[in-house]
């Protein structure tokens, strides 16, 4: 097994464990994640891909009607998800795969949607590329990220409690999303702070 293959089979397991509890440990936080969810998916049009669809809390946040295609490399996300698919008014299809190898032709979707996943993306540049090259040309790619703040001390205090976090299943909280996001061919149309500079709501297009 070579060693993308032993990355992706580790990322699986551990998304699988974590999704567990994963319902749990966000009960606090869904109010707000379901808000900033509502506000950033009024922008989501035609076609839409969901990247990182996790257990589906994000499906009754969209529009009414929408045709959705939802990604998740986890299987036992995936099926948490689809109890909640009685509870969404529109076509949607579960797919199970890897945002840094997605099994869609180039320039298939007008909107991509993601939230809180590129902080847990091994390669996330990858992934973004990936995501470039499913989307049409005039397509958008709406994102929510917890991102590094550029607020010196702060930064340094997420630096260290990166690991901690990282091993807790939150991902790495010091990634540059913005600047990843450039090095994959996108240009940052929209930029909101949601929680100081560390939560943000994106909105991106392809740099043709």
């Amino acid at each position: 097994m070579n060693n993308v293959a032993m990355k992706n089979m580790s990322a699986q397991v551990r998304f699988d464990w974590v999704a567990r509890f994963y319902d749990t440990f966000n009960f606090f936080i869904e109010p707000f994640a379901s808000r900033s969810r509502k506000e950033i998916l009024r922008q989501a049009e035609g076609n839409i891909l969901e990247v990182g669809v996790g257990t589906g809390s994000s499906l009754r946040d969209y529009p009414l009607g929408e045709q959705i295609v939802a990604v998740d490399i986890s299987k036992e996300m995936l099926r948490r998800a689809e109890v909640k698919l009685k509870n969404h008014n529109g076509e949607i299809e579960l797919c199970r795969g890897d945002v840094r190898n997605l099994p869609f032709k180039d320039e298939t979707f007008d909107t991509i949607f993601s939230s809180w996943v590129f902080c847990s993306v091994t390669d996330p540049v990858r992934g973004l590329i990936e995501v470039r090259r499913v989307l049409k040309k005039e397509g958008k790619l709406l994102m929510l990220e917890h991102v590094k703040s550029e607020n010196k001390a702060l930064g340094y205090l997420m630096d260290k409690s990166n690991p901690l976090a990282a091993r807790l299943g939150v991902g790495d909280i010091n990634r540059d999303t913005l600047a990843n996001l450039r090095k994959a061919g996108f240009k940052v149309k929209e930029e909101r702070n949601l929680a100081y500079d560390v939560v943000k709501a994106i909105v991106a297009a392809r740099r043709i």
